[in-house]
């Protein structure tokens, strides 16, 4: 997932294939989501870890210096939000489901822990028992759910593979799902992807204009 360095990162991301004349470089992708929800049903000791211990992720280059610490999952905070606003809405039974607002999953941007972060004071009242009273151990505790959580992501029956082609793209939410590339030859050929983003906001505007458009149009045929 990209830039969870920023204060909003972006809801969408577009990749756009220019070159795939080398060997190798396909294209995998896996639903956070999915992951997330299984390590519910089955672990829910590591669901509340990932929902409360806060991570930093962090970019310093090029005289710039963005940093953020979020959960590895964001919850919507009340309620009486809009549905549209979380990922999970859109899944069969999710009235039984948390309300997700986003899943936040980028290693190579991942910062050192602040200060004291995992200690006693990191956590809630209602899961500190759950996670241990000491900083060692919560921080072991993190360990085991995020191997859970990446073993969930990487399993061969979670990960999309595919060769992008010339002139294709790819349009994926950026809160959900997770991407990455298989290794490719640097010799005898190229891989070029362009990407660009498109804000949630954005998004859900033009969606609601176009949704509203087809239900005039139905009215007005009646």
């Amino acid at each position: 997932m990209d830039l969870l360095y920023t204060d909003y990162p972006p809801g969408w991301q577009i990749l756009h294939c220019l070159d795939a004349s080398t060997q190798g470089g396909e294209s995998l992708f896996s639903d956070a989501l999915r992951a997330i929800l299984q390590i519910k049903a089955s672990r829910p000791d590591h669901y509340a870890i990932l929902e409360e211990f806060p991570v930093t992720y962090k970019y310093r280059n090029n005289n710039e210096w963005y940093q953020q610490t979020r959960p590895h999952i964001e919850n919507v905070s009340s309620p009486h939000k809009d549905p549209h606003l979380y990922i999970s809405e859109s899944l069969e039974g999710s009235s039984s489901i948390p309300a997700i607002k986003a899943i936040n999953w980028s290693p190579p941007f991942q910062a050192p822990f602040l200060f004291n972060i995992g200690g006693d004071a990191s956590f809630s009242d209602s899961t500190r028992n759950t996670h241990g009273q000491n900083q060692s151990e919560a921080f072991h505790r993190y360990f085991d759910a995020i191997r859970n959580f990446k073993g969930q992501l990487e399993a061969g029956n979670a990960v999309f593979e595919t060769k992008m082609e010339p002139g294709t793209a790819v349009i994926f939410d950026n809160r959900r799902i997770v991407h990455a590339r298989r290794a490719f030859e640097k010799r005898g050929g190229a891989r070029w992807l362009r990407g660009a983003y498109v804000d949630a906001d954005a998004f859900r505007s033009r969606l609601n204009v176009l949704a509203e458009s087809k239900r005039n149009d139905r009215t007005s045929k009646k």
